[in-house]
């Protein structure tokens, strides 16, 4: 207690100062109005649950603040006196708050936990990071219940002392009956009718903008929805019901809702400083917008680029457009069984091929779009510039091998089945878009480097005598890759194909350890 006490005095003397009160009051009155000008400028409020938990805990902060202003700072101004923790902590136990007390820290812990998710949750350190933040986070609330219960402890065996009691706390009380319970209920009305306030402007501007007829096309690859103008494209996206991701909320920070504009670009503002910065610490290729950041001025055409997870041929779909991509392509070879196999088993078999592959290449950064089941195709680059991905596809391709090596063996001791896999990378011009009817929709690739890849695999992947010969380097890759990532082969031992249309392109094998290598450089 007696620790507690000179703490307190220490951080009242500087928030009692005029830039201790200047800096208090200030950020408080900032975040509450940051707060509010969020809730005004969502056009939809179809967020995230996670959004409106981290908007609820948020506002439910300046309850406890207010009534905790009132009995301290405010109290000290009328009685010339300030509260201490002795005082605090007996009025609490004798009152049998100190229960609502401890719940009420609850939401001012969850708002602050899930702002530093939004916030943090797209830095590179952040994975590795989380079970230590997340351990200190849940140590915080602890440690401060534990303190609290034993400054209770300490005050319930102090107030049996009658002497103490008219030393510490009587004065304390006498000079709180001053009719304060007032001011803190007029403070809350007016804080609950702020709140109000937002939300009755939120409606007062939907009914003009819907009277004034200011409405903006934004075309998507699965259909075009209408929207007030001023609205983002991922407020188009949640009030339409269209999936869209986005991780920190519409802050312009993690660059999940990122789309490409394929046609209105003149209908579409500059980028602002925040969103330009998180565009180029992506390597975004021109074309390329935060959706929580377009707000169109007129009719546009945009293409998610990022999906929650395989859903990505119905909820996404990129245009018939060229681009410059590394194309990966996965292949495998099933060997004479050791026992005879059942269809149902060469079909189990295939599903975990393909579940390997998709996984592993989809957490890299690519997009597989084929499934062939004992083949699968994966592109790079359609949300990253060339150097990025052709750098990702090099860190796919190590980790896809190690991984289908050890579903070999796995294969191997459960059904009798040898497999072998190749994995070939190439980059150049491919053609993307959607293919199928009106009820299946897929991507679908096709051009020069979808045609080098397949060649290369249909030559080189089981051929006897290379792959006895270097039964190690399951990964072919083409000279332009190795041009597109800045890399230098480590072995430099091209060797030359001719292709079908008589062009001709140059390869190299190399193992898990080199293209985990090529990867990690800098």
């Amino acid at each position: 207690m007696a620790f507690a006490e000179q703490g307190l005095r220490v951080t009242v003397a500087f928030w009692h100062s005029l830039p201790g009160t200047i800096l208090l009051y200030g950020a408080a009155s900032i975040h509450i109005t940051l707060a509010f000008l969020a809730i005004y400028q969502h056009r939809t409020l179809r967020l995230p649950w996670l959004e409106w938990v981290r908007i609820g805990a948020g506002l439910s902060i300046p309850t406890l603040l207010i009534g905790h202003a009132v009995d301290t700072r405010l109290a000290f101004e009328v009685n010339g006196r300030p509260t201490d923790y002795a005082h605090i902590v007996w009025s609490l136990w004798n009152s049998g708050r100190e229960g609502r007390q401890i719940a009420l820290l609850v939401p001012g812990w969850l708002h602050g936990c899930l702002g530093l998710k939004f916030a943090l949750s797209n830095r590179k350190w952040y994975p590795h990071m989380r079970l230590p933040l997340f351990g200190a986070a849940l140590l915080l609330p602890v440690l401060a219940v534990l303190v609290f219960f034993s400054m209770l402890k300490e005050v319930t065996v102090l107030a049996h002392d009658p002497s103490w009691i008219a030393a510490t706390i009587e004065p304390v009380s006498k000079l709180q009956q001053h009719p304060l319970g007032g001011v803190r209920n007029g403070l809350l009305i007016a804080y609950y009718c702020a709140i109000a306030a937002v939300f009755i402007a939120r409606a007062i501007r939907a009914v003009i903008e819907k009277r004034n007829g200011r409405l903006v096309s934004i075309a998507y690859p699965t259909r075009t929805v209408k929207v007030p103008r001023g609205w983002t494209v991922l407020d188009a996206s949640r009030a339409h019901y269209l999936a869209h991701t986005s991780m920190c909320g519409g802050r312009a920070r993690c660059s999940t809702c990122r789309v490409r504009v394929v046609s209105g670009t003149e209908h579409c503002l500059p980028p602002t400083e925040e969103e330009r910065h998180t565009l180029q610490r992506i390597h975004a290729p021109d074309g390329t917008r935060l959706a929580c950041q377009l707000r169109p001025q007129g009719d546009i055409g945009v293409i998610p680029l990022v999906t929650h997870s395989a859903r990505v041929q119905k909820d996404v779909a990129y245009g018939s457009m060229e681009h410059n991509l590394c194309v990966a392509l996965i292949a495998v070879r099933w060997g004479e069984p050791q026992r005879p196999m059942l269809p149902h088993d060469l079909l189990h078999v295939a599903n975990r091929f393909g579940e390997e592959a998709g996984k592993t290449m989809r957490a890299a950064g690519g997009v597989p779009i084929q499934f062939t089941g004992d083949r699968v195709m994966v592109l790079f680059g359609l949300d990253v510039s060339p150097l990025e991905a052709n750098r990702r596809a090099f860190r796919a391709a190590a980790e896809l091998d190690a991984r289908l090596l050890e579903l070999g063996l796995n294969l191997q001791r459960e059904l009798g089945c040898v497999m072998k896999h190749v994995i070939c990378l190439h980059h150049g011009a491919t053609i993307v878009g959607e293919t199928g009817d009106q009820h299946v929709r897929m991507l679908t690739a096709i051009g020069g480097a979808v045609d080098v890849v397949r060649q290369l695999i249909d030559r080189e992947r089981f051929q006897s005598a290379s792959i006895s010969a270097q039964a190690s380097k399951r990964i072919i890759v083409s000279r332009s890759v190795f041009e597109a990532a800045q890399r230098d082969s480590p072995l430099q031992s091209w060797t030359d194909l001719e292709l079908s249309d008589g062009k001709h392109v140059e390869f190299d094998r190399i193992d898990s350890a080199n293209s985990a290598e090529l990867a990690a450089k800098t």
